[in-house]
């Protein structure tokens, strides 16, 4: 289901650049390309707040009595960790090599798990993945794509601002809510459920709106801050992404990655029970380094390095080709570009010098994120 008509026509009043259609359709920028949403990601980190367009996203309720000790053997995160209404993890899909099938971040909401994912990923093999372990286990899957959206509220001031405008089951002052919880309440009479996201350096919430009540959610929020906000839109979104060190499904996240090569340390619980690739990422742990690991680069030159460069690596003295650049985008603020870099094994401690073309950096580990 596309967004809807009102949606649209808001999202363009506040420059919003569209492509795709139906389902598939997202704001690339908002204002001129060129600019790469620079006015919306100044509202977030130094105004404290800005709308995020984080359509189109995927969202799979799971019901039923059975939902998490199912769930529990195909997850690599540990689900009795959300025990508690209102908790969240992230966590992964693996299949029997150890290789990614999906990742996405969970909550839990009374009777059910809401799982928030990126676009395609249900239909690209995680929908029938989950299908086929049920088998006499009372469980629902029920996919919400169509009838929600998503939409961001990053910077400093989300939580209070959230707070204000509505009425929730947990509360959501500053610093209230860790990384991956959430709660549900109502804003201007309509129901919302919100998630606190890693995927900005400042505090970052998600908010699952019905698709015929976004805008009056959004003109509830505006009005507790007394002021439009600035939108991101893609381009922006992907620049706070990489700054912050949080890779992504379907861009660095695939079929040929191992959660352990990603710093998925946290999604991955050693001390549970058996679940499907579980053998493959315990002798890894236990027995071996990953083949290669995802590390970050900051770069000062002008120019970005192209998807798919050359990273060499200083190795007793000498420069050898060893990664290469699978992600970049510009700093958020002042010159340069932020970039995620795949290193082989022997070339990816922290502190590496490494070389992209003329310019030389040191790796830097990913965002290390609340264990699960």
């Amino acid at each position: 289901m596309a967004m809807s008509s009102a949606f649209r026509a808001w999202l363009q009043e506040r420059g919003a650049l569209l492509v795709g259609e139906g389902p598939q359709e997202r704001v690339v920028c908002v204002g001129e390309p060129a600019h790469e949403d620079q006015e919306g990601v100044d509202g977030v980190r130094e105004q404290g707040l800005g709308w995020v367009a984080r359509e189109p996203r995927e969202t799979l309720v799971l019901g039923g009595e059975d939902a998490i000790p199912w769930l529990q053997g195909l997850v690599t995160s540990d689900l009795m960790h959300l025990a508690e209404e209102g908790r969240g993890q992230r966590t992964t899909w693996v299949n029997h090599t150890g290789r990614f099938v999906g990742e996405g971040r969970l909550l839990h909401f009374p009777e059910a798990l809401i799982m928030d994912l990126e676009a395609g990923t249900l239909e690209g093999g995680l929908l029938g993945h989950l299908k086929r372990h049920i088998i006499l286990e009372k469980v629902t899957l029920e996919d919400r794509s169509a009838q929600t959206t998503v939409l961001g509220l990053y910077g400093r001031g989300a939580s209070m601002v959230l707070e204000q405008a509505g009425s929730w089951a947990h509360r959501l002052s500053p610093g209230s809510r860790p990384m991956f919880a959430g709660t549900w309440g109502q804003v201007a009479g309509q129901g919302v459920v919100v998630q606190r996201v890693p995927w900005c350096v400042d505090e970052a919430y998600e908010l699952r709106i019905d698709r015929e009540q976004v805008l009056a959610v959004i003109a509830a929020i505006e009005d507790a801050v007394g002021r439009p906000l600035p939108l991101c839109g893609e381009a922006g979104f992907e620049r706070m992404r990489l700054e912050a060190g949080v890779p992504r499904f379907g861009v660095e996240l695939h079929a040929k990655v191992i959660p352990l090569e990603a710093g998925f340390e946290d999604a991955i619980a050693y001390d549970k029970g058996c679940y499907l690739g579980q053998e493959i990422i315990a002798r890894l742990d236990t027995r071996g380094t990953p083949a290669k690991m995802l590390r970050r680069v900051r770069l000062r030159g002008s120019e970005a390095p192209a998807v798919g460069a050359l990273v060499e690596a200083r190795l007793d003295g000498a420069w050898t080709k060893k990664g290469e650049v699978v992600s970049v985008a510009r700093a958020i603020r002042g010159p340069g570009y932020r970039a995620l870099v795949s290193m082989k094994r022997g070339a990816y401690d922290v502190g590496q010098e490494v070389r992209l073309g003329d310019e030389s950096a040191e790796l830097e580990a990913l965002s290390s994120l609340p264990g699960a």
